[in-house]
C-alpha cells in the first residue's frame, strides 16, 4: 500500500533514530530498570492497586486508604535512580521524536503529531 522509496525512507528514518545517542541512553536505561528488581516489584504492586482503585472507582467506591498506598509507592518510585534515569532519558528520547514530527508536520504544512499531544 505504501510507495517503496516512501517505505525504504521510513526504515532509514528509523534506523537513524536507532543510532541516536537518546535511543541508545534509553535502552541502557531501560536495561538498568529491568535489572532493579525492587524496583521491578514496587511497579508490579502498583500496577496491581493501580487496577484495584479504577474497578473500586467504577463500581463508585473511593477508596482513600489505597490512594494513600498508591501516593506512597509512587513516591518510593519516583526516589529510585533506575526509575528516575529511565523517565528522564525516555523523555529526551521522545523530545527527539517530537522534534522530528515537527520538522515532518512542517513540511507537509499538517501537524501529524497533534493526535499524540492529545
Amino acid at each position: 500500500m505504501i510507495d517503496e522509496v516512501v517505505r525504504e525512507k521510513a526504515l532509514a528514518l528509523a534506523e537513524a533514530v536507532r543510532n541516536l545517542e537518546e535511543y541508545r541512553e534509553f535502552l541502557e536505561m531501560e536495561k538498568n530498570l529491568k535489572a532493579d528488581s525492587e524496583a521491578q516489584a514496587m511497579i508490579m504492586e502498583f500496577q496491581k492497586k493501580q487496577q484495584d482503585f479504577v474497578t473500586k472507582q467504577m463500581s463508585g467506591i473511593f477508596d482513600n486508604e489505597l490512594l494513600s498506598e498508591l501516593t506512597d509507592l509512587q513516591s518510593k518510585l519516583n526516589a529510585r535512580d533506575s526509575v528516575v534515569m529511565f523517565i528522564e532519558s525516555y523523555n529526551r528520547l521522545l523530545s527527539v521524536i517530537g522534534e522530528i514530527l515537527d520538522l515532518i508536520s512542517e513540511r507537509l504544512e499538517l501537524d501529524v503529531g497533534e493526535v499524540y499531544r492529545r
